[in-house]
């Protein structure tokens, strides 16, 4: 029996422009590690939201997730991402592909001006460069998360609020959508359409994987770490162009 694989970036606007989408420009990777603030530890052992506040209210976790429109092909459709420096973000190559205006917004509502973006040829993933200094950025994990581990999601589902939630890693698997050989993250923590992109987090608060796939509920794919970290320090790894999803 065929599987039901979706993409989880939400599509929120059909446009009837029959005009050409455009691409915008490939970006090379960041150097890593990239990523200068500290993590949030929790006072408790599985509670993220015991991390320190900051004075608006949002942890630093929080602060670094940022909300993604693409308006493009189709449309417009709605993403997440999470910045790992002061002007670079990660989100999904699904999230941005076949966009002529990328929007970038932060956990306060600030519009962040985009400067470029380029999407990678073996994961669903992308970097964005930005004009703007963006609020925070999150650290990566030196490794990949053990099976069992407790992991939150932290994202804007269905393009609304900052939404964090948590779960299990429950294993590695093929990726269910084809777009890497590596091994996959499979994991329990509930995602809904426009999670994608959203940065999954270990209870340090550092950087396990990149959410961009379901299989059903109970059943969302990441791309983990280690694939992440080795896209990064591949300039070879990025194409030239990010066109429209099939």
């Amino acid at each position: 029996m065929r599987r039901s694989v979706r993409a989880i970036a939400g599509v929120v606007l059909v446009l009837t422009s029959s005009g050409a989408c455009g691409d915008l420009a490939p970006v090379a990777p960041p150097e890593v590690p990239v990523a200068t603030a500290l993590p949030v530890t929790p006072s408790r052992s599985l509670d993220l939201e015991a991390g320190e506040a900051t004075i608006e209210g949002f942890t630093e976790l929080e602060r670094a997730a940022l909300r993604i429109r693409n308006i493009g092909c189709g449309g417009v459709r709605t993403g997440s991402g999470f910045a790992i420096g002061d002007q670079v973000l990660v989100t999904n190559r699904h999230v941005v592909a076949g966009a002529t205006t990328l929007e970038v917004s932060t956990f306060d509502g600030k519009d962040i001006d985009v400067r470029t973006s380029g999407a990678a040829t073996v994961a669903d993933l992308a970097i964005v460069r930005t004009k703007d200094k963006l609020p925070a950025s999150i650290t990566l994990a030196p490794s990949n998360p053990e099976v069992g581990q407790t992991v939150t999601a932290i994202g804007y589902p269905l393009g609304g609020p900052l939404t964090t939630t948590s779960g299990k890693v429950l294993g590695y698997r093929e990726d269910p959508v084809a777009k890497s050989d590596f091994p996959m993250l499979l994991n329990s923590a509930p995602v809904e359409h426009g999670s994608s992109g959203s940065p999954l987090v270990d209870i340090t608060g550092e950087l396990v994987g990149v959410v961009y796939a379901s299989t059903g509920p109970g059943r969302n794919y990441a791309v983990p770490i280690e694939v992440l970290k080795d896209v990064l320090g591949k300039p070879q790894s990025f194409g030239d162009k990010t066109d429209c999803d099939e």
